[in-house]
C-alpha cells in the first residue's frame, strides 16, 4: 500500500517565507530531514492508502474533488508543537479547513483506507505546516527561535490542492480550487 497525501498548496511567495524559516530552523538544530526530503510547506488535509493499481482511480475522485472546492483564506497566528518534536505553523482552524477536510474525507473513506493512523481525520484532525521534526527538548527551543523570523500574522490565500505520494515524497497532481474554473497541472 502506499500512502498518498492530499494537501493545501501554498503560493510561492508564501512558500518562500516559510521554507526560508524552515533553514534556519534547519541551520540551529542540524534537523535538515524537511529540506533533505524536499517537501514544499503544506496543510495536509487527508492521508490515504492506495494500491498502485488504484492510483489512477484516487487521483480521479481528488480532481473531482477539487472541481467543486472553493479557494479560502487562512491566517497562521504563531508555532505550536506535538510533544516538543515537532515545530509547526499553525493556522486558526476556520470553516475553509474544517470543511475541506470533511469534505475530503467524506468522498474518498467509502473508496480508500484512511493513512497516519487516522490523524488527519475530521474530528482529530489539527491543521499544520511542519517547519521542524525529529527535535529533542534541547533543539525545540533553538528551532522555536530560528522560526520566529516569520512575521505573524501571515494571511494566506489557497486556491490550489495537490497531492503527493509518500515515503520518497513526490508531488503527483496538483489542481486548482476556484468559483470560475477547475483544472489540474
Amino acid at each position: 500500500m502506499i500512502t498518498y497525501a492530499v494537501s493545501l498548496h501554498l503560493p510561492d511567495e508564501v512558500t518562500e517565507i516559510i521554507t526560508s524559516a524552515i533553514k534556519a530552523v534547519a541551520d540551529v538544530t542540524g534537523i535538515r530531514f524537511i529540506l533533505e526530503n524536499k517537501i514544499p510547506p503544506h496543510i495536509t488535509v487527508g492521508a490515504f492508502h492506495s494500491a498502485k493499481k488504484d492510483e489512477e482511480k484516487l487521483l480521479q475522485m481528488i480532481k473531482d474533488f477539487s472541481a467543486f472546492q472553493k479557494p479560502g483564506d487562512v491566517v497562521f497566528k504563531g508555532t505550536d508543537s506535538f510533544n516538543e518534536k515537532v515545530l509547526f505553523l499553525k493556522p486558526e482552524k476556520n470553516n475553509f479547513l474544517s470543511k475541506i477536510n470533511q469534505e475530503l474525507h467524506q468522498v474518498i473513506l467509502p473508496e480508500f483506507e484512511k493513512a497516519e493512523n487516522g490523524y488527519y481525520l475530521p474530528e482529530v484532525w489539527f491543521p499544520h505546516i511542519t517547519l521542524a521534526t525529529r527535535l529533542n527538548q534541547n533543539l525545540f527551543k533553538k528551532a522555536r527561535e530560528a522560526a520566529e523570523q516569520i512575521t505573524l500574522p501571515l494571511e494566506v490565500h489557497i486556491n490550489e490542492l495537490a497531492v503527493y505520494r509518500c515515503s520518497p515524497f513526490e508531488e503527483v497532481m496538483r489542481c486548482y480550487l476556484s468559483d470560475d474554473f477547475a483544472g489540474v497541472e
